[in-house]
């Protein structure tokens, strides 16, 4: 017993090392471009999950109303034991009848019975089209549903990476930022050593590069961040390094640029779902309104009987009867259901066209701002750009003013904190100009008409960063 509880120790410890060791090793680093992540979350994402389970949802709800327009064929096999009848001993000793009772289902103590029943329905007020046109209507909502939330992730997910990016771009300004006060730092150190420069200068230099520890900080939590909401969309575990791979200016140093003036009609995918919704309602009026009216059906049954003095029907005389019905129904009084039934359905389908007209004036209205949003943005670049030049260069005077004794160790703070903080601006509206252009796209409902073109001829040229020694 004990070797054995040594055996059974030793298999759980391994396993449960080999279990740790599983766990402490590193996740495999995803690569991932833009259009990576957006193929990705078309591909497994909740979302698109939910929209597919719709639109198999309408195809089942169409062969569901072509039934209704289809014979229904049915079969049974139905065993009976009768345990008392009041036709019991009714035959008597009788010859003639006694047989008969014996042998009906009237005093036969076992029966079987196996039939086949078909029903057709001939006339139905439209009923049956009405149904079918009404879910053929709804399977087109759900397409159109499929193609809006495509959309939908396709935006979700460009903005959640470009966020991303935007976050990786602050991180690089505060860390070059630190860097440099650093920089700033060691020279003043140098200029106190050589006693050219005072104690408040060396202290000045060491409080301010001491305070850009808590940017970096900051700007590493907000990537850390982006990153995150960037893997919930995507579908990539929490722990798993993740590695952006396209830029905010593009891998070819371009920048997509609106080619026209004017967008054009939008081609919503929304809209259309909205207006297949009106054409369901409008059948579904169509199918209240025909249960006012009487249904033709035909019927046949074909059964075969016996009543066996045993249980098992194997050696029983089966006898056959077939016959047929045609059923005329006439709705003669409901209690007005059918009349309260049309409301609902009138009431629906109001409302559905008022929902429609909305989304086509929201569609109007979101392209209108998304356009304004675009070409705000893009003009606020073109500044910024301009800006960064400027603060860029303002930062080198000050570092060369103060290497030569002609300016002060404040003026050398506040020329990199305005460079820093330009060149998060910057960043800022790249991140709005590509985020507008990704909200008209989906606005739109089709590709935005852009063009790509090289950043430096669309916002100019900027200078290299870092101050003049």
């Amino acid at each position: 017993m004990g070797f054995r509880m040594r055996i059974t120790t030793t298999l759980w410890a391994l396993g449960l090392i080999a279990r740790v060791g599983a766990a402490q090793q590193p996740a495999d680093t995803v690569r991932l471009t833009l259009d990576d992540a957006v193929r990705r979350s078309l591909d497994v994402g909740e979302e698109m999950r939910s929209a597919r389970a719709q639109l198999g949802d309408a195809r089942g709800q169409i062969r569901e109303a072509t039934a209704a327009a289809l014979p229904e064929v049915r079969g049974a096999v139905v065993y009976t034991r009768q345990f008392a009848s009041i036709f019991e001993g009714l035959g008597g000793d009788d010859t003639t009848f006694g047989p008969i009772f014996a042998n009906s289902p009237f005093g036969a103590a076992n029966a079987w019975n196996l039939e086949v029943t078909v029903r057709q329905t001939l006339f139905a007020a439209g009923k049956i089209g009405a149904g079918l046109r009404a879910a053929k209507a709804y399977r087109a909502a759900s397409e159109e549903h499929l193609v809006q939330t495509e959309a939908d992730v396709t935006y979700h997910v460009r903005r959640a990476y470009f966020d991303a990016l935007y976050a990786a771009r602050l991180v690089d300004i505060a860390e070059a930022g630190y860097a440099q006060a650093r920089a700033h730092e060691a020279d003043v150190q140098r200029f106190r050593l050589a006693g050219t420069r005072a104690e408040y200068d060396l202290l000045r230099a060491q409080v301010d590069a001491a305070n850009q520890a808590p940017i970096v900080v900051a700007a590493r939590n907000g990537l850390d961040l982006a990153l995150l909401a960037l893997k919930r969309l995507v579908n990539i575990s929490a722990d798993a390094p993740l590695v952006l791979t396209t830029r905010l200016e593009g891998d070819d140093a371009t920048m997509p640029v609106l080619a026209a003036d004017s967008l054009g009609t939008p081609q919503r995918a929304s809209v259309r779902a909205a207006e297949a919704t009106v054409h369901v309602w409008e059948q579904a009026v169509r199918a209240a309104r025909a249960e006012r009216w009487p249904s033709l059906t035909v019927g046949a049954t074909f059964s075969h009987q016996a009543f066996p003095e045993e249980v098992s029907p194997l050696d029983a005389q089966f006898r056959r009867n077939w016959n047929a019905d045609l059923r005329l129904s006439v709705p003669l009084f409901l209690g007005f259901r059918t009349f309260g039934a049309e409301d609902r359905a009138r009431a629906a389908l109001e409302r559905a066209r008022a929902e429609r007209d909305q989304a086509r004036e929201l569609a109007a209205l979101e392209v209108e701002q998304a356009g304004a949003e675009v070409r705000r943005a893009a003009a606020l670049l073109v500044a910024q750009r301009a800006t960064v030049r400027q603060a860029r260069r303002a930062n080198q005077i000050a570092t060369v003013r103060y290497t030569n004794g002609m300016s002060t160790p404040l003026e050398v703070s506040d020329a990199r904190l305005l460079a820093q903080r330009a060149e998060a601006n910057e960043a800022q509206a790249l991140r709005d100009y590509l985020v507008g252009l990704a909200q008209l796209e989906r606005a739109l409902g089709r590709p935005a008409p852009v063009e790509r073109r090289r950043v430096d001829d669309v916002l100019g040229p900027i200078s290299v960063r870092g101050p003049e020694r």
